[in-house]
């Protein structure tokens, strides 16, 4: 927690920050952050709701990058180089009761799949567009 608001136990700003790497000659995505912040009581009367502020990158390894790039050279077919994968998420935990919460998320995906080539029967030159996603999750607690 980075700050507390005063007289309370748990609510305030938080934040997270997680990095990870792997050997590129053997994984698809060598580095990948994660990054984000909560507020908890962000509104009077609502004081165990949440929301969440989030980011997330991954790099597709050079090995891979390499490869997209010699298939280009070698077959002559034009198609996107993958090179890395970015979600922006915004999110809110509505506490409706003691037993039931409800959380809608959005989340903005830019490159999806790490810039790859659209499924076909999409010009293979075209790459998975971005995508807006909107998801809602409900949790009940007996």
């Amino acid at each position: 927690m980075l700050w507390r608001r005063p007289d309370t136990a748990t609510q305030g700003l938080a934040a997270f920050l997680r990095v990870g790497g792997a050997p590129a000659d053997r994984n698809l995505i060598s580095l990948e952050v994660d990054a984000g912040v909560t507020y908890k009581g962000l509104f009077p009367g609502r004081e165990l709701d949440v929301l969440g502020v989030a980011a997330s990158y991954a790099l597709i390894g050079s090995p891979s990058r390499r490869l997209d790039r010699d298939t280009v050279l070698f077959t002559g077919v034009n198609r996107p180089v993958r090179d890395y994968e970015a979600v922006l998420e915004l999110t809110y935990q509505l506490r409706i009761s003691p037993w039931w919460v409800l959380q809608p998320d959005l989340q903005l995906v830019f490159h999806p799949g790490g810039h790859s080539a659209d499924p076909i029967p999409a010009p293979a030159a075209r790459p998975i567009p971005n995508a807006l996603v909107l998801g809602l999750r409900s949790a009940i607690t007996f």
